[in-house]
């Protein structure tokens, strides 16, 4: 049997070993996470679920076709709970402009994004069939930039018992420039992220690519992850963040934090 490698520095290491890779950075007793490549041991206080743009705007039926996102939110509350349970943080990381957001948004998020509605960030999208108010797209405080659900209450319910966070992101990835993930990331001494929500190719992968050129460890979790693109799409952000980091489902994450 080959001698186990080190990776890294003396401070941040991964050991890799025929057992699989260990990215506890020497916390041992790293709890075994199974994934499409090979066995990875964590350690949850390191460790956080990062679940990206879970909002009314991307899942309710008036806003879009999201229902892939919305089938799957059952396993998502269900691996949340998993998650508090072992102390393992749970962040919930939405889209939200503010006024002066918006003024400095770049001409390429304004023109992609009002490729898929006709709709500027800040304008109005419109009512729901009740006649409240959906508010201006994707701004902070409105329906459309809240949670969608189930969700809300889940996330607040976790936020009140501090095992959640619940932050803004302005870009499609969550860790593009100087963004509130970046920071809550490093004071909380984060070094594996593992990440969930939708879209899987566009928000979610976009963090979690920024995640790996940033340093952390990055999992995605399949089956918490959803798009309404076509199906090479996200076998395309599978192929890419396996060889960045890993994939993983919600079952063997379960299976590990039990």
């Amino acid at each position: 049997m080959s001698a186990p490698m080190k990776f890294g520095s003396e401070y941040n290491f991964w050991i890799k070993s025929e057992k699989g890779t260990d990215l506890t950075r020497g916390d041992g007793n790293g709890k075994i996470v199974k994934t499409s490549k090979e066995d990875i041991a964590i350690s949850p206080k390191k460790s956080a679920l990062v679940i990206i743009d879970m909002q009314n705007y991307f899942l309710h039926e008036r806003c879009c076709d999201g229902k892939l996102g919305r089938e799957m939110i059952p396993t998502l509350i269900e691996t949340v709970k998993a998650c508090r349970k072992a102390g393992m943080p749970v962040v919930w990381c939405n889209m939200g402009f503010s006024k002066s957001d918006v003024k400095n948004i770049p001409p390429a998020y304004f023109y992609s994004s009002y490729r898929r509605d006709k709709t500027f960030f800040g304008q109005s999208i419109g009512k729901l069939d009740d006649g409240s108010d959906m508010g201006a797209k994707l701004a902070r405080g409105s329906w459309n930039a809240d949670l969608f659900g189930a969700l809300k209450e889940i996330a607040e319910e976790g936020i009140k018992a501090g095992t959640d966070t619940w932050l803004w992101k302005i870009r499609y990835s969550g860790l593009t420039g100087s963004q509130p993930l970046n920071t809550w990331l490093e004071q909380n001494e984060i070094t594996t992220t593992f990440f969930g929500g939708v879209n899987t190719d566009v928000c979610v992968y976009g963090t979690l690519a920024d995640a790996y050129y940033l340093g952390y460890d990055a999992i995605l979790v399949r089956d918490l992850a959803a798009t309404g693109n076509p199906e090479f799409v996200t076998q395309t952000a599978y192929f890419a963040t396996e060889m960045r980091g890993w994939t993983t489902d919600s079952k063997s994450l379960l299976a590990a934090l039990e």
